[in-house]
């Protein structure tokens, strides 16, 4: 089936579930924007998660090859498989929803996943620019679970968001929980503050971008 054809066969499906007449197509809105169809809007959001996932596993693996911290380095390798089976899954769920995957490493996340992999930024100075931009590890995940929950027709992308942000919550919460634990067993002296203030801060300029 072409690509074509099965974006007509998923907008025939939502009129059915969601009980349009006439033939109109209402569209999917999600996030502010209207799309064509339910399938445009999946396609739409797969495609950007798995930029964000590709980087994290990147980013997250080359973290721990830099760290040294212990008890540290084998949460990051766990966190960058995860990330990375997350986008082989994405992108394996386009496929079957007749699509392919644009999504490329931007400009941002090169520049991330060059200060994760940093050798002069220590760990707490990452854990701490990381947690500092999220501050709540379930407001992290909403939007995954807000756009899992719009979704009427595509159950089999709606149950695969909904377990990728468990997994993203765990992720979230874990670094938050190890910042807090590593932070209690250093003394920080004010010169050492200083030096830390550069490199934290270009850090969160970069996740801000």
């Amino acid at each position: 089936m072409s690509e074509t054809a099965f974006e007509e066969e998923m907008v025939r499906l939502e009129h059915e579930t969601l009980g349009s007449v006439g033939g109109e197509n209402p569209g999917f809105e999600a996030f502010g924007q209207l799309y064509r169809s339910e399938r445009e809007a999946v396609m739409s959001f797969l495609d950007k998660l798995h930029a964000i996932q590709m980087d994290a596993a990147v980013g997250f693996a080359k973290w721990a090859t830099a760290c040294r911290t212990p008890g540290l380095r084998t949460g990051l390798i766990m966190i960058a498989e995860r990330d990375a089976y997350h986008a082989r899954v994405l992108e394996r769920r386009a496929r079957e929803l007749g699509g392919e995957l644009d999504s490329t490493t931007s400009e941002q996340g090169s520049k991330i996943v060059e200060l994760l992999a940093s050798r002069e930024i220590s760990d707490l100075e990452k854990l701490l620019a990381l947690t500092s931009l999220i501050h709540d590890p379930n407001q992290a995940v909403a939007p995954i679970l807000t756009f899992a929950a719009l979704l009427k027709v595509d159950n089999e992308s709606k149950q695969a968001l909904r377990l990728l942000a468990e997994d993203e919550l765990s992720t979230t919460t874990w670094l938050h929980d190890i910042c807090t634990a590593l932070s209690a067993t250093l003394t920080a002296e004010p010169a050492a503050e200083r030096s830390m203030s550069t490199p934290v801060e270009a850090l969160s300029s970069a996740l801000k971008a």
